[in-house]
C-alpha cells in the first residue's frame, strides 16, 4: 500500500497542473504528433491579469483536465521573437487556439476570463473543431 501511495502522489501532483510547453516549435511538433490543436497563452512581464488567470482560471481542475486532454498548451511572453508573425497581440493576457496545421487560428480569447467564462470558450473551440472535421 505504501508503494502504491508513493507512486500515486507524483501522478496526482503532475495531473493537477497544466502541462505547459515553452517552445513554440516543440509544442507544434507535439501537436502534429498527437493530432491536437495548440493553445497559446500570451503573457507579459508585470501583467496582473496574466498572473490572476494563471493562479485562478488555470488552477481549476476541470479546465486543467480539458486543456491537458484536448490541447497542447504553450505559455509564451508577448515579446518572444521566435513566434510566427500571425500570432501577435498587444493585449495580455491573450489565448490563441490554433490548429496544428498552423496559421489557422480557431479562436483568439483576449484578456482575463474567470473559470466559468473560460470553460465556455473551451466549449466553443471544441465545437468549432468538431464542425470542421
Amino acid at each position: 500500500m505504501k508503494k502504491f501511495l508513493f507512486l500515486l502522489i507524483p501522478f496526482l501532483l503532475f495531473a493537477s497542473q497544466i502541462e505547459w510547453e515553452i517552445d513554440f516549435n516543440i509544442a507544434l511538433n507535439r501537436a502534429n504528433k498527437e493530432k491536437k490543436p495548440l493553445m497559446v497563452f500570451f503573457e507579459s512581464h508585470n501583467c496582473k491579469w496574466c498572473e490572476k488567470m494563471l493562479h485562478t482560471t488555470f488552477k481549476n481542475k476541470q479546465i486543467i483536465k480539458r486543456i491537458n486532454d484536448n490541447f497542447i498548451p504553450i505559455k509564451v511572453y508577448n515579446n518572444d521573437k521566435r513566434l510566427p508573425k500571425y500570432i501577435d497581440s498587444k493585449i495580455t493576457p491573450t489565448t490563441f487556439f490554433i490548429t496544428s496545421k498552423v496559421e489557422n487560428i480557431i479562436r483568439p480569447v483576449l484578456g482575463y476570463w474567470d473559470e466559468e467564462s473560460f470553460l465556455s470558450f473551451l466549449d466553443d473551440v471544441e465545437r468549432r473543431l468538431s464542425n470542421s472535421k
